[in-house]
């Protein structure tokens, strides 16, 4: 089977592109979904479900760390049961992909898996905030991609595109990036690009020290010269903690829930530092899925039935305002 690890940062539009890869190829191969959340609640399995491929839900942790037992265990169980010929492993954005990468390549599965292809979904909107924030989990992430598609392109202009594209492939220049919007790619040029990448441990380079001062001019020159930089996971605790509710049988007015996003949006939110939101609301005889990710809100309708559920991803997070807040978005 065919292993395609879909990694990025929270908010990048991991679900999106892996939507959009099951509209093409799930008539085609049999597909498992492989989705790893951050926190008890899962949103991104509800979504992913029903599109062309079995889904498979790991929340409550991280598949890098904390359920490396379980992933390898999972994996195991696929290939054995289900047998599928592709399977999408969605990690949480705030997994170490080394890790995961290591555990998929692992002799455990050398005569079941047939390739592995690491493709790294960017946000263009927030890259270079990212980048400075958190620059070792970044690279570390950059440097283990085979393909990366620079995504929401559309919300930036090309100028700041290209600036993008350069500091990715100063990171890592064996890789091929896309510029994608909405996580839409033209799929031959994806093929080509994952088919000419490195394919193995062995064949990707580690860059040079002129990419790595290159890099360091560039986008931190009041660092001083540094030869080499490398990634250290202590460095990278990002220190995030999750928030998750599931209602069954309730209601939501949509307007409350608007509110309620944008001031989770704030700067100074009482409700903690809002990184991620993310909720599925029941409003009347109609779902609606919110989302709050890169500093930026957006709602759209979707298909489905059962219960609401939200999954909020942050620091310092204040539990019981965030549930009374949305306690008050329960329509009457």
């Amino acid at each position: 089977m065919i292993v395609d690890i879909v990694f990025g940062f929270l908010g990048s539009g991991k679900t999106t592109f892996i939507i959009r890869a099951l509209e093409q190829w799930g008539a085609e191969e049999k597909i498992v979904v492989l989705v790893n959340e951050f926190g008890d609640v899962g949103i991104d399995g509800d979504l992913l479900a029903g599109q062309g491929g079995d889904v498979v839900e790991m929340p409550s942790g991280c598949i890098c760390c904390t359920l490396q037992a379980d992933f390898r265990a999972q994996m195991l169980e696929i290939s054995r049961t289900i047998k599928p010929e592709r399977v999408i492993i969605e990690p949480t954005g705030v997994a170490t992909i080394a890790q995961v990468r290591t555990i998929v390549e692992a002799q455990l599965f050398e005569d079941s898996i047939e390739k592995i292809n690491n493709i790294l979904i960017a946000d263009a909107t927030g890259f270079m905030d990212l980048y400075k924030a958190n620059r070792h989990f970044v690279e570390s992430q950059v440097e283990n991609a085979q393909l990366a598609l620079l995504n929401k392109c559309d919300r930036i202009d090309k100028r700041k595109a290209m600036v993008i594209q350069g500091a990715l492939l100063a990171i890592n220049p064996e890789m091929t990036v896309l510029m994608t919007e909405f996580g839409a790619v033209d799929w031959g040029e994806y093929q080509f690009a994952l088919s000419t990448a490195p394919r193995s441990e062995k064949d990707i380079r580690k860059k040079e020290d002129f990419h790595a001062q290159h890099i360091q001019e560039e986008f931190f020159p009041e660092a001083g010269h540094v030869t080499h930089p490398h990634f250290h996971e202590e460095e990278d605790a990002l220190g995030y903690e999750s928030f998750g509710c599931v209602y069954e049988d309730r209601s939501f007015d949509q307007s409350f829930l608007e509110n309620f996003f944008q001031e989770l949006n704030t700067a100074k939110s009482r409700m903690g530092e809002i990184v991620r939101a993310k909720g599925i609301f029941r409003i009347d005889d109609r779902y609606i899925l919110m989302e709050l990710a890169s500093g930026e809100f957006s709602s759209q309708p979707i298909s489905r039935s059962g219960e609401s559920k939200i999954s909020i991803i942050g620091r310092e997070l204040d539990r019981e305002t965030i549930r009374t807040a949305l306690d008050r978005c329960v329509g009457k």
